[in-house]
């Protein structure tokens, strides 16, 4: 999809004349070739011809510009006619082999075709002519997602398939685009059931060494994960080789054989194609290459690419004896069945495949922050959908609404250009278009599902935008308040729920206890009200215990007496302004706000104090110089300078203490643009950091980001999850497979952040933990120091396709971001706790509110055990999916601690998980993509107790005897 080298823009081919001259193989011809001595070559090497398209799912157009073939004018072609006439060619001929990939863009074909048609696709499958590859609804990206997200997108690729089109279920991870690859993506297609895994972006140094030593393919492996997969590297990229895309898009010459035509151009062609396979042959060891022909949205005439090919094919075939090749028509499938009986043992690995560049120059660093409202966006929507997915298992009455928009809008926004921040922006609104449709209808069945439950005779509504302080239905504030909170984890939380409100004059009532709880307020930022001029004026701020897998219920009663607002307080020159809570004590710079230091309170520790200081700067985006004629943009971050430079002047707004919690209010001097709020949370292990950054000022390319420096001994290493998952080590100026020449000492030492960072000083034993609410790009270049890249505002596109700069507005102004950061402090004995924050941060609360109505039910919960879950359990999946009697649920359980971090197995009861109004009736485990049955599993299981060794991520459906659809929780 991407374009390697600078481009200064996507360059559209110019489409052959449609009445060219019909293209014929003359035998005489190929007989007289086969005479004529091409090259030597040793043995004979099988080249296996992968025809295929890349249709990405969103990019230059939309979904629906792409597949419809609309707007001509940005690129021509549609994928319904790529899908139409492939179907057509193989149809006819039974040697020809396609691949294909996007669920996304075949289920919409497959639902306007008639049965038919349908059959004769279901043919071509069974009989091996067209083979499913990867079979997620996208090609999703490897740096910006979070696991979960990955998961329901390829599994809701992978069980459509299964359900509409059968045949044997996908083998091979076809990751051909993405820009850069994660260990988590490795271990979790193993998981799924795929033996192989096929990308072709790499670090040109990386690549060039393995091209050397013919090690371009290999077994990847995670220790953590405990899976290994074979793992092959392509030649060249995905497309066809220069001189040979016969599609009408392109402007190749077509194969003439006809002597008497001044075109003819056969043996030339012939030659340049045997000397392009003897130089790819001579980079892999197993006698097998292969040649993938076809490329972004190839086959719009699929008549004439296979014509071309195939006389291509014949004519290499007719001298194989000499040339040393035979071309077939071939699957990635069969391409690794063949090297693996061929090919002793491969190099392992166990490292990922960050950052990619394809040039000293060019390091794919930017993207990992791109478009970070859009990335905030997409982890708010993720949230959402596991709440409705949950709800709609629960709750067998009908809800007027379903999952299934949302959860096929994040799979179309888990794609390598969605969630990435790499598309044109009228395409990553339509992604946001589709997410805000999704979350519009999974909040009709929160809010009706929620008040089925509690039994609730009035109506329950969403608080959309809780982070502008806004609430509808708080707003006029002339009615107590009933306040619904679900809980998406399998443990017991306290939470500290935050309303906008008009007023203070409420009390907090815990609705299942009947008991006041405490509650407080404060007024709404000015940096809030800048945000959104409707934001209400206060903000109301209560404790809530919320159960595993269920729901509490709260009101704030109006009240006749006022609730003082909490005020800010006065500081003192020269004395740091303290904030304690259970956990921790806080200091701050009485003038700047800035934090200073920090100590863990905790049994131990009372005397561990670590420096940590946060402050804002930025990089000056580069739009290309004498070394190199690189700018940043979307895709590449390259800065001017060696050093970030300081943002304005911090300085302290406000000190705001209470009980619950205490506040701190910065500005910056000369940088109106920026504040934050850094929070303690009486109860909280961690320490919340409220950025808010735009609009940035458009005089040149400006990349922020927030840097925290500490005095934690880290020999210039610090740790990056791998979305979501395991945490893997990263050092300074150093990758471990290579030895690494230095380029770009900033952008090369950048690494995408899922959910968290770690800086561990492990002379003393300490370490601080950074977790995000969405993805980021981070760095640690400095000994202490980790650095989170929050906003890019940038005037150049970087010459990778998109041919945009990065220049997000809104309302006629740059855009304003806003985001947390959670900051973790303790012992190296408590590091495992991240995982419990993460999950915290992962799973929101789920809030809902409504003015008029009583209700019943003021609490309930779905997890049935009476014994309290570990809080290292996860249940990454509850889905209600179709049965032919009773009720099955899709389950899917994670035991989220790895065995470095001490985890230990998890043993769970499947029968006694939930609870539901039906006799458990049976079990079965399936692959982590819910396609097919688990491997090595003895179907005569009859323990219903299951064990989930450290990290393992275990799927299940679960099946329920119910006298009626009507399947409700148990209170």
């Amino acid at each position: 999809m991407k374009f390697i080298g600078l481009l200064v823009f996507l360059v559209l081919s110019v489409a052959l004349k449609a009445d060219e001259p019909e293209i014929d193989i003359n035998h005489a011809d190929v007989e007289e070739y086969i005479a004529e001595e091409v090259s030597q070559h040793k043995g004979t090497v099988t080249v296996h011809v992968i025809a295929h398209t890349h249709d990405d799912v969103g990019w230059l157009k939309t979904v629906d510009q792409y597949y419809y073939g609309a707007k001509d004018d940005i690129y021509k072609g549609g994928v319904q006619y790529i899908i139409d006439t492939v179907i057509e060619q193989l149809v006819k001929d039974p040697k020809k082999k396609f691949i294909y990939v996007e669920i996304a863009f075949f289920k919409r074909w497959w639902e306007e075709q008639d049965d038919e048609t349908k059959n004769q696709v279901r043919a071509l499958v069974k009989n091996g002519q067209l083979e499913f590859i990867n079979a997620g609804y996208c090609m999703n990206d490897e740096a910006s997602v979070h696991y979960v997200a990955t998961i329901d997108q390829m599994s809701e690729g992978l069980t459509w398939l299964q359900r509409e089109v059968g045949g044997p279920p996908p083998t091979i991870a076809w990751q051909i685009d993405p820009f850069g690859h994660s260990s988590a993506q490795a271990a979790l297609t193993a998981r799924m059931g795929m033996k192989g895994l096929f990308f072709a972006r790499m670090h040109y140094q990386d690549y060039d060494k393995r091209k050397e030593n013919k090690d371009l393919e290999y077994r990847w492996k995670s220790d953590q994960e405990g899976t290994s997969i074979f793992t092959h590297v392509m030649w060249d990229m995905y497309w066809a080789p220069p001189g040979f895309c016969f599609d009408t898009n392109c402007d190749d010459a077509p194969m003439v054989v006809n002597k008497d035509s001044p075109e003819f151009n056969v043996h030339q062609r012939v030659q340049n194609m045997v000397d392009y396979l003897e130089n790819q042959a001579s980079h892999y060891r197993s006698g097998n290459i292969m040649l993938t022909m076809g490329g972004d949205f190839c086959y719009q005439n699929a008549h004439k690419y296979f014509k071309n090919l195939d006389i291509l094919m014949e004519y290499v075939n007719a001298n194989t004896t000499n040339n040393g090749f035979k071309m077939i028509y071939s699957t990635p499938s069969q391409y690794m069945a063949a090297v693996q009986k061929s090919i002793g043992a491969l190099q392992n690995k166990t490292d990922d495949l960050f950052p990619y560049a394809d040039g000293a120059h060019s390091y794919w660093t930017g993207y990992f922050t791109s478009r970070p409202t859009l990335k905030g966006y997409v982890r708010d929507c993720n949230s959402v959908l596991q709440v409705c997915k949950h709800v709609e298992a629960q709750v067998g009455k009908k809800l007027g609404a379903s999952s299934e928009l949302l959860r096929l809008a994040m799979g179309v926004s888990q794609h390598h250009d969605a969630v990435s921040g790499t598309s044109k922006q009228h395409v990553a609104n339509d992604y946001a278009r589709r997410l805000a449709e999704g979350q519009t209808e999974c909040e009709k069945v929160i809010t009706e599902g929620l008040k089925q439950r509690a039994v609730y005779t009035g109506k329950l509504e969403p608080c959309r935008l809780l982070n502008e302080s806004y609430c509808e239905v708080t707003r006029d504030g002339n009615q107590s308040l009933t306040v619904v909170v679900y809980n998406a984890r399998i443990t017991a939380r306290v939470e500290y729920i935050r309303l906008p409100l008009s007023h203070p004059h409420y009390n907090a009532i815990n609705l299942a206890t009947n008991q006041y709880l405490p509650i407080e307020f404060l007024r709404v930022s000015p940096a809030t009200r800048a945000l959104n001029p409707n934001a209400l004026l206060l903000e109301g701020v209560f404790r809530a215990e919320l159960p595993p897998m269920g729901f509490s219920s709260f009101q704030l009663r109006l009240a006749s007496f006022t609730t003082p607002v909490l005020r800010s307080a006065p500081v003192y020159q020269g004395e740091d302004i303290m904030v304690e809570s259970k956990v921790y004590k806080v200091y701050f710079d009485p003038v700047t706000g800035a934090m200073r230091r920090i100590t863990n309170k905790l049994a131990g520790l009372s005397g561990r104090t670590d420096k940590i200081t946060q402050r804002f700067m930025e990089y000056s985006s580069c739009t290309g110089d004498d070394v190199d004629r690189q700018p940043s943009g979307a895709y590449i971050f390259r800065p001017i300078n060696g050093e970030a430079d300081d943002l304005g002047d911090p300085i302290l707004t406000d000190y705001i203490p209470g009980e619950l919690f205490t506040e701190i209010w910065q500005s910056f001097d000369n940088c109106s643009w920026l504040s934050q709020v850094t929070r303690v949370y009486y109860e909280k292990f961690y320490i919340e950091v409220e950025w808010t950054v735009g609009p940035i000022p458009l005089d040149h390319g400006r990349e922020i980001i927030s840097r925290y420096e500490t005095s934690l001994d880290t020999n210039n290493t610090f740790y990056t999850d791998s979305n979501g998952r395991e945490m893997v080590e990263r050092v300074l100026n150093y990758q471990p497979t290579w030895d690494l020449n230095v380029t770009e000492p900033i952008a090369g030492n950048y690494y995408p952040v899922n959910t968290r960072a770690s800086l561990v000083d492990s002379k003393r034993g300490m370490q601080l933990t950074v977790l995000t609410d969405r993805s980021q790009g981070a760095a640690s270049l400095h000994n202490g120091q980790v650095e989170f890249m929050v906003h890019r505002r940038i005037l150049h596109d970087d010459y990778r396709g998109v041919a945009e700069p990065l220049n997000e507005t809104a309302n006629g102004e740059g855009l304003i971001a806003r985001g947390k950061h959670w900051l973790f402090y303790s012992d190296t004995a408590s590091y495992h706790m991240h995982r419990d924050i993460g999950l915290d941060m992962f799973y929101k609360p789920s809030v809902v509110v409504g003015n008029q109505g009583e209700l019943e039910v003021p609490s309930a919960t779905f997890y049935k055990t009476g014994t309290p879950a570990s809080k290292y359990l996860n249940v990454v999946t509850l889905q209600k999916i179709p049965s032919d009697n009773g009720t099955s649920l899709l389950v899917r359980l994670e035991n989220t601690l790895p065995a470095a971090e001490g985890g230990k197995p998890i043993k769970v009861r499947l029968d006694q998980l939930f609870n539901v109004q039906g006799d458990f009736a049976s079990f079965q485990e399936l692959a982590l993509g819910a396609d097919r049955k688990a491997e090595d599993i003895n179907e005569h299981i009859s323990n219903t107790e299951i064990t989930l060794n450290p990290f393992d991520i275990k799927t299940f459906v679960i099946k329920f005897t119910t006298k009626s659809d009507d399947f409700n929780m148990a209170f």
